[in-house]
């Protein structure tokens, strides 16, 4: 027996996408585009930036309400679909464990990658007095 429906989507659409063998791995995706790792030596932010040309994009540091941000923005028109895509996110950082003068960027593959050195943390050097009993 005929579907309707098929024989309708087949007329109008001489393409059909076979979405049971799609496969796409990726940690960052839309709704959550960024991951966070921490090492001892720094923290990463990955970001997700499909469709976005590195020379479009621009990341600042801004104080904002006595909080520091790092802030995301950018935006490339598609010259082949017409498409416009673009990003605008911060992330709020803490300047007592972050050192903000280090941060590093960098943009490969759709994904931007952002470096932040950790402060390094003093050892205080102490004499305390034992009291002999």
């Amino acid at each position: 027996m005929f579907d309707l429906d098929d024989i309708f989507i087949d007329t109008l659409f001489p393409l059909d996408w076979d979405k049971k063998t799609y496969k796409f791995n990726r940690e960052e995706k839309d709704m959550h585009p960024y991951t966070i790792k921490n090492s001892e030596k720094e923290m990463l932010i990955t970001h997700n930036i499909l469709g976005i040309d590195k020379k479009d994009l621009k990341i600042t540091n801004e104080s904002e309400n006595g909080k520091v941000f790092i802030s995301i923005k950018g935006q490339t028109k598609d010259t082949i679909t017409g498409q416009e895509y673009s990003i605008n996110s911060r992330f709020a950082l803490d300047e007592t464990q972050l050192d903000l003068a280090g941060i590093k960027a960098t943009a490969k593959n759709g994904l931007l990658y952002i470096t932040i050195p950790n402060k390094k943390k003093e050892l205080k050097k102490e004499t305390k007095n034992i009291v002999i009993e």
